[in-house]
């Protein structure tokens, strides 16, 4: 995603190379950090405005290295969407995803930038997402009369048309001291409402009067929608329900490193008759069992829940041929903060389970 501090009047912080690390160095040092499971996120605070600094951990070193910076606004609008497909440009890093956003009802579509992706555990074609929106006009302009409600996705960017519910003056703050102010309008669309940041030159001067409550805005529009939030709020959940999931999207799409954040220092992970200690070995022994698994063509994965004596209620993911041929069952066991003690993926006969329809791996 595009860095849209030009939205804010803040082009000037990233304007040269050494800018943009220095604006990345202090987001690192003072904001909050995101943990997720890949890298973690940075966000700064700006007064109206934040930027987001997405790192990733070096395989040699160890050391965090900078990924990217991504802009947003102290936004309050929500919107729950569903992912109709993944628009992630070849090349992306890890903790940057961009989808096309859809609705449960309505034919309406808008391309959407995630903001700190990497803090959810997998997001896949026909997931419900809760994201925080603002948007980002390429142009724009404000008239009356009556909003049709248009929206439409372009290859990365989305038209839309909606009703002024707000229009306020956004100022951005470094520390104490004031930097910019810019336009900020919440405006009601098709898909709810979102948050639109510019400068106040970006509007015609003939419009400019019409820069309040119930004009229409149209608007070609960068789309930012941020995951953090919610349970989120943090960063990455430990817990059962968000382990089955990741270990899912591992087996789906491989990538043993965002497996680590989970396991614990002293874990334990069995796959058939293969056991290995701590963490190294684990994911060693996972990413075997994950081509192993591919090469025999186990690419079906459900949730189930154990039924037998002394394992009635526990969670567990089962892998097979289809949905009539289950041939191996994953089964983990967490500790009090939610992460993995011990992991077994392996086949027993006696166990015993049932498929879960209420939750969605």
């Amino acid at each position: 995603m595009a860095l849209r501090l030009d939205s804010f009047g803040l082009t000037e912080l990233a304007a040269k190379p050494e800018d943009a690390f220095r604006l990345a160095g202090l987001a690192m040092a003072e904001g909050s950090r995101l943990p997720g499971y890949g890298g973690d996120y940075y966000r700064l605070r700006m007064g109206d405005a934040q930027v987001v600094v997405r790192t990733g951990r070096d395989r040699e070193s160890g050391q965090e290295e900078l990924l990217g910076m991504d802009a947003h606004a102290g936004s309050s609008c929500l919107w729950t969407v569903r992912v109709e497909k993944d628009l992630t440009p070849p090349g992306a890093d890890a903790l940057s995803r961009r989808i096309l956003a859809g609705r449960e009802e309505g034919p309406e579509r808008a391309v959407v930038e995630l903001l700190c992706p990497d803090v959810l555990p997998s997001i896949r074609e026909g997931d419900t997402l809760r994201l925080n929106m603002a948007g980002f006009p390429l142009r724009i302009s404000y008239d009356a009369g009556e909003s049709s409600g248009a929206m439409e996705a372009g290859e990365d960017t989305t038209l839309l048309q909606g009703l002024v519910k707000d229009a306020k003056v956004g100022e951005t703050y470094l520390g104490m001291e004031p930097l910019t102010k810019f336009v900020s309008v919440t405006v009601s669309t098709a898909m709810g409402d979102v948050e639109l940041c510019h400068p106040l030159d970006m509007v015609a001067e003939s419009q400019r009067d019409m820069v309040r409550p119930g004009a229409v805005v149209s608007a070609l529009c960068v789309l930012s929608g941020d995951c953090a939030i919610g349970e989120y709020a943090g960063g990455l959940v430990f817990g059962q329900e968000q382990n089955f999931r990741l270990l899912a999207d591992f087996l789906r799409r491989g990538g043993t490193e965002r497996l680590r954040p989970i396991l614990r220092s002293d874990c334990a992970v069995r796959f058939l008759e293969n056991r290995q200690e701590g963490v190294e070995n684990a994911l060693s022994l996972l990413e075997l069992a994950g081509r192993d698994l591919a090469a025999a063509g186990l690419g079906c994965l459900r949730p189930g829940v154990l039924t037998a004596a002394g394992q009635r209620g526990r969670l567990c993911l089962l892998v097979g041929e289809d949905e009539e041929r289950f041939a191996l069952l994953c089964r983990m066991d967490t500790d009090s903060l939610g992460r993995v003690r011990e992991l077994e993926i392996g086949r027993d006969p006696d166990w015993e389970f049932d498929i879960l329809e209420t939750f969605k791996i």
